[in-house]
């Protein structure tokens, strides 16, 4: 294997490791942060967090790919740098100014006036974007991704530290959730300006002449005629399920107000609160699954093709990782956020691991038959879907119904992808993977219902080791090998 090859596809496995990291410390850090500001407090932050998120995924993934993919391919790669940071700077310049400029009347969409100033601290991170969109992209260029993965770390670090610090404020100076949600946000501003001072001063290269050629229109015409239809899939693809949260944002708040069941603004918010709790679950879910299909991206890119293996292995693990949560998440509730309330919408809600696996898997999968548009296409009509379902179901059924919302619309980009390809899910049929998981199931129901403590220490001990037994017992059953991805 060439020495490039073997670069990139190191740097790939770190840049993995990195996301795999910074997957685990974005889920773990809201149980604490719940528990010290509690579900309306909780709430405030989830309004505003996908803002910020969609915002981190531009800086961090999509266009630091972009400007390694233009460097490459460019005839004038020093230029195209140029134009690309100015094209970045400009639009983040614009962007910021229009939505400050708008956040009162989009404070209103999603139901709560008080919600401006987090609001602005959630999209004040656009004016990085350009800055760390630059030393990334530059760096992955050169195959040298280990600075762009300790960026990530150290951006994800620092922001969850002033989290924490700003919910425990909440406890000792302020009950003002507002207060504390625009303080968590300026520690998620804080810890993109602390990974940029990292870059800044370990990177070699320079931001010299950044501004000359600022006016040359061509140029810049010349870059943005690169941005093509696979770019602006991807990018979607990677913002996908932060714009259903976005979608909830504006719209769960307001039809629960509408519910036949009269309620406050306060209760709604907290309702909304507790809905939002089933976030960290999903991350965590999902964290296996999306690195499996990480680290093996080199090879996919390599092959041109998803092996049979990669497919069953994403199958089995999504359906069996959904299953375990789903039995143990009424526990869980209770351990992690002191409540039991409205479990089974929180179960409801993390059925949709399987259906984001199986949609990555298809998606990829499109993208290496070079068929963009029609993945695209199909991820709109889930959007649109859920815009339809999303205000009826949750009037009409509560956090259920909004549950109900995200879970159909994605199962109806499933059935698009799957029939599209005609690839079905084959995997299902193996009788043993059944077997596993009735056994792995029967283990966790008799150790939750036979078990009983009141400790939320001794509780939380209970639910590791119950994670642990069912899993050798479904691994034992099954006899899947998670050393069959590795070939």
């Amino acid at each position: 294997m060439k020495r490039p090859l073997i670069n990139t596809l190191k740097g790939v496995s770190i840049l993995a490791i990195a996301g795999f990291l910074s997957k685990i410390l974005a889920a773990l850090y809201r149980f604490p942060y719940q528990n010290l500001v509690g579900d309306q407090g909780f709430y405030a932050f989830q309004q505003v967090y996908p803002f910020y998120s969609i915002i981190t995924t531009l800086s961090l993934v999509a266009l630091p790919n972009f400007l390694s993919s233009l460097v490459h391919s460019s005839d004038t790669p020093e230029e195209d740098t140029r134009q690309f940071f100015q094209l970045t700077f400009i639009f983040s310049i614009i962007a910021c100014l229009i939505l400050t400029l708008s956040s009162q009347p989009i404070a209103r969409l999603m139901g709560q006036e008080k919600l401006t100033g987090p609001f602005v601290m959630a999209i004040l991170p656009l004016l990085l974007v350009p800055f760390l969109s630059l030393y990334r992209g530059q760096l992955q260029a050169q195959n040298q991704m280990s600075k762009t993965a300790l960026s990530q770390v150290i951006e994800q670090v620092v922001r969850v530290c002033l989290i924490i610090v700003a919910a425990i404020l909440f406890t000792r100076l302020t009950n003002n959730i507002y207060t504390i949600s625009f303080l968590a946000m300026l520690g998620s501003f804080i810890g993109g300006v602390m990974a940029l001072v990292y870059l800044r001063v370990t990177t070699p290269f320079k931001m010299n002449a950044l501004f000359s050629n600022f006016f040359t229109i061509s140029s810049k015409l010349n870059v943005l005629k690169k941005f093509g239809i696979p770019f602006l899939v991807f990018t979607f693809f990677m913002v996908y399920m932060l714009l259903l949260q976005m979608i909830d944002v504006f719209f769960v708040k307001n039809a629960l107000l509408d519910m036949t069941q009269s309620i406050t603004s306060n209760q709604a918010e907290v309702l909304k609160g507790i809905y939002d709790r089933g976030q960290p679950f999903l991350q965590l879910g999902l964290v296996i699954t999306t690195s499996i299909l990480t680290d093996a991206l080199p090879k996919l890119t390599k092959r041109g093709v998803i092996s049979n293996q990669i497919w069953q292995a994403v199958t089995y693990l999504s359906i069996t990782i959904t299953t375990g949560l789903f039995l143990l998440l009424p526990s869980m509730n209770d351990v992690l956020f002191k409540s039991h309330e409205h479990s089974f919408s929180l179960q409801l809600f993390i059925l949709q691991i399987p259906l984001i696996s199986m949609i990555q898997l298809h998606h990829h999968a499109l993208f290496l038959a070079h068929k963009n548009k029609q993945s695209g296409l199909f991820l709109i009509s889930g959007l649109c879907l859920k815009l339809i379902l999303v205000y009826p179901l949750t009037s009409s059924f509560g956090l259920n119904g909004a549950s109900l919302s995200s879970l159909i619309s994605l199962l109806f980009v499933y059935l698009l992808y799957m029939i599209y390809s005609k690839k079905t899910p084959s995997a299902l049929l193996n009788a043993r993977f059944w077997l596993a998981i009735i056994a792995m199931s029967f283990v966790i129901l008799i150790g939750t219902h036979i078990f009983l403590v009141d400790n939320r220490l001794l509780q939380l001990i209970k639910i590791g080791l119950l994670t642990m037994i069912s899993a050798a017992v479904f691994f034992k059953v099954s006899k899947f090998k998670l050393k069959t991805l590795l070939t």
